[in-house]
């Protein structure tokens, strides 16, 4: 295992089939981000996927995942950064992704047009996806997460159930493109809002010195109780 690149396993077998079964991947392609030792990989071409492009940017991993499925013409793999990759077609995503590069994927997923993602992530990041206006950890991840896509919370996933263990448990979701397009003007001032959540409206943009002003029924509202809808809504206002 290489923890530097925030590799953890899933060790579990009912865990990984159970990705494939929420995923519904029969007859699909199937992106898969950070496809590791192709452990999900088998699964995902056991669930019945017509094919499956399995992106990893360990280059021994990689090597590792075209001798495993040498000859299949089910999987192709892709030795590259996902983050770094023009956005590639896939009907489903699928992904157990590190911590660490989380919120980076989430919001690269906003640029690929797919039906459905299943991933598993960090329990409290998962959290933060779903949490609601004046939520402790609402914040420009919840909203940007929430506009995007359809989120929803699957289950729980124990850190025992992968190798190494994390320090923290682990949680499946599903992603459904909701068709609200954010763009990167949209998502700087939704940026700049939860930098101050705590603060008004108006005093969280003026702090930008970008000229931004409040529209005037939102000047007075405390950051942090803007629906995700309201916060597309100042972006907006020009």
């Amino acid at each position: 295992m290489k923890a530097r690149m925030g590799q953890n396993f899933l060790c579990d077998a009912n865990i990984l089939r159970k990705e494939v079964l929420v995923a519904d991947v029969v007859g699909k392609t199937v992106l898969e981000i950070g496809a590791g030792d192709g452990r999900l990989t088998e699964k995902i071409i056991e669930g019945g996927a017509l094919k499956v492009l399995a992106i990893e940017k360990d280059k021994e991993l990689a090597s590792g995942l075209k001798d495993k499925f040498n000859g299949n013409p089910h999987v192709d793999v892709i030795t590259d950064d996902f983050l770094e990759i023009e956005p590639i077609h896939a009907d489903i995503i699928m992904g157990n992704i590190p911590y660490y590069i989380s919120s980076a994927i989430i919001f690269r997923l906003k640029d690929y047009d797919f039906e459905r993602a299943v991933l598993i992530i960090q329990k409290e990041f998962a959290e933060k996806m779903v949490a609601k206006p004046n939520d402790s950890n609402y914040g420009r991840l919840s909203v940007t997460a929430q506009l995007a896509f359809d989120v929803e919370l699957v289950q729980k996933v124990p850190r025992h159930l992968f190798s190494p263990a994390p320090k923290v448990d682990s949680e499946m979701i599903t992603l459904v493109p909701s068709g609200t397009k954010i763009t990167k003007h949209d998502e700087e001032i939704i940026r700049i809002l939860f930098q101050h959540k705590n603060q008004s409206v108006r005093n969280a943009l003026a702090h930008a010195h970008a000229g931004i002003v409040a529209p005037e029924e939102f000047a007075k509202r405390r950051v942090r109780t803007l629906t995700k809808e309201e916060c597309l809504g100042i972006a907006k206002s020009r």
